[in-house]
């Protein structure tokens, strides 16, 4: 299982990122430039869990505190958490926060050890998943004793807790990848038990769907589709994009909201409350997502992984429709995306994305050098962020530049 674990995450790196969303208005931050995961914090800022300093910083590199996480995990377990006015731990007593360690504590979802808290101390990648699979109401039983992290990795990676997490399970998480690992949580389904043959139940809708962590905590209202259109591209009509700041989610209405090209093609989410969209667009936790350089690296998945291609499977090329012939005449500067919208195992779309390599001149505007010349580009996905001499594989859609990580 481990070894299985291994070959997709390092299929999943080959982005280098996979990014939540796109960018999200964090810049009443003084150093937003530096967020990494700015769809995710400004979820999180939009639920009100999360906030900056006196000085106008988020710090996103700052490790994330025990006392820390009890006052978010508080907070997002209910609206009205009735606070604790101590905690069962001998070193919390002058801690600002006794309360929400002591609600957490008297529900489980953190706890000490030898009678202590340390509420200073940082919390590992690892932890943060514990904590957030038990509020989420999965079987809290399998995160004890010696196996506990084997199995808290295991769960967490099943079910995308760390999708875009890349600090190792056993060191300290920062407070930007936390928020990502926090956000990733709440868009999984809510966990209502189990059923008679032990199968996990989740809570549900009026029409019997199952319902997010957000939508169950939170009251938003969950518009799910494939990304088939927006400012960039339009899946239905090649050569075509639609207007700035608005996205087509297939069987909905438009949206006016911006996304950016890394989503199109995905199946995304997109909540809204009170006729307002809350954080941003973002994929669907049921969805599978791999990028390959090489055909071959798809074959083996399919061979060795259990996935396969289907007569349904759609073929893009550049976002462009194709036929699945394209798959043979590929050149060393394509890459291979392939998406599994339902979490069964056959690739609904695979885009074929021709990049070529550049290099980062200028962060203001954000431009690159290729082929020996200057253009002006955009991140492929928003959230990312870009240093100068940073190489990059660079992409064309309707004549627009667009960049990401490299693959080393």
């Amino acid at each position: 299982m481990r070894r299985m674990i291994g070959l997709f995450l390092a299929l999943a790196l080959l982005l280098s990122c996979v990014p939540l969303a796109l960018a999200a208005d964090t810049d009443g931050f003084t150093d937003q430039s530096a967020i990494r995961h700015g769809s995710a914090v400004q979820m999180l800022v939009d639920l009100g869990l999360v906030s900056g300093f006196p000085d106008g910083s988020f710090r996103p590199n700052d490790p994330i505190k025990r006392a820390e996480v009890a006052k978010l995990l508080a907070m997002i377990a209910t609206a009205d958490p009735a606070l604790a006015s101590g905690a069962p731990f001998a070193d919390v007593g002058g801690s600002w926060a006794v309360p929400y360690i002591g609600y957490c504590a008297s529900r489980g979802i953190l706890v000490g050890s030898a009678g202590l808290f340390r509420p200073d101390d940082n919390v590992t990648t690892q932890e943060l998943a514990k904590t957030m699979l038990i509020l989420l109401g999965r079987d809290g039983t399998r995160y004890v004793g010696a196996e506990w992290a084997d199995h808290v990795n295991l769960d967490a990676f099943q079910l995308g807790l760390y999708n875009g997490v890349y600090t190792a399970y056993t060191h300290p998480i920062d407070r930007d990848d936390a928020c990502r690992l926090i956000c990733n949580a709440l868009l999984c389904y809510a966990v209502d038990g189990v059923d008679e043959t032990g199968a996990e139940r989740f809570v549900l809708d009026d029409l019997m769907n199952p319902m997010t962590y957000l939508e169950v905590r939170f009251g938003l209202t969950r518009y799910t589709g494939v990304l088939t259109g927006n400012e960039c591209a339009d899946l239905t009509e090649s050569g075509q994009a639609l207007n700035a700041g608005q996205t087509r989610l297939a069987g909905h209405k438009l949206f006016e909201v911006s996304t950016g090209l890394g989503l199109l093609g995905r199946s995304v989410d997109i909540y809204m409350r009170d006729g307002q969209i809350i954080g941003v667009p973002c994929w669907s936790v049921s969805e599978t997502y791999f990028t390959f350089s090489h055909a071959d690296e798809l074959k083996t998945a399919c061979e060795s992984g259990g996935f396969s291609l289907s007569d349904d499977t759609e073929y893009y090329h550049n976002f462009d429709r194709a036929d699945p012939q394209l798959l043979s005449h590929l050149s060393s500067d394509d890459y291979i995306t392939v998406i599994d919208h339902d979490a069964d195992n056959v690739f609904d779309i695979v885009l074929v994305i021709t990049s070529r390599m550049a290099v980062v001149v200028s962060t203001q505007p954000l431009a690159v050098k290729v082929d020996g010349a200057q253009r002006v580009v955009a991140p492929f996905q928003s959230d990312l962020s870009f240093s100068v001499g940073q190489r990059v594989l660079y992409s064309e859609v309707l004549g627009r530049g667009y960049i990401r990580p490299a693959v080393d």
